[in-house]
């Protein structure tokens, strides 16, 4: 990548359906790499005026309007249009990480990111109440505390301050 392109990667909910989509560029020819859900095509975007984009993928021209709303972007292409929510994919996952686990029993704490543990705040056999941190995880220059949602006794803590961690890794498991 030169200094010019940026890479993003963000998460876009439309009609109840989260959908992955990974940016890079601009391109050297100008163009735009973008991958949805793993899928991808080279695109040609101009902006034609403040919140109108003209598109070409594929060989196809698009014009798609953006307008801010309160609740997202509604995005239309033609007579079609589909709101949007669209967050930041990092930011998602790290709140998804402290977010309630299904089991009964407890919740398992995953990294939501690859990172490096910097501190365990917990220690085996301790009880932990509901919205306790219990490890801080650092990822992208940025010390995240990850927060144990349900509470319970530490059964397990997996990895010590200073090791590395790759997304979906478990960190603590409370019973």
């Amino acid at each position: 990548m030169t200094h010019r392109e940026v890479r993003r990667e963000l998460i876009v909910t439309a009609d109840g359906r989260d959908r992955t989509v990974s940016i890079e560029g601009p391109l050297p020819d100008g163009r735009f790499k973008v991958a949805i859900d793993g899928v991808e095509r080279l695109v040609d975007a101009r902006p034609v005026r403040p919140g109108t984009w003209s598109l070409v993928i594929d060989g196809t021209s698009f014009i798609v309007d953006l307008d801010r709303r309160r609740t997202g972007i509604a995005a239309s292409v033609g007579a079609s249009e589909a709101l949007l929510q669209v967050e930041d994919a990092l930011h998602k996952r790290l709140a998804n990480a402290a977010s309630p686990r299904a089991s009964s029993r407890g919740e398992s704490i995953r990294a939501p990111i690859a990172g490096k543990v910097v501190k365990v705040l917990v220690a085996v056999g301790e009880q932990v109440a509901p919205g306790t941190a219990v490890i801080v995880l650092e990822a992208m220059k940025m010390e995240n505390e990850l927060i144990a949602e349900k509470g319970g006794t530490v059964a397990t803590i997996t990895k010590t301050a200073g090791q590395a961690v790759d997304t979906g890794d478990l960190l603590v498991e409370l019973t």
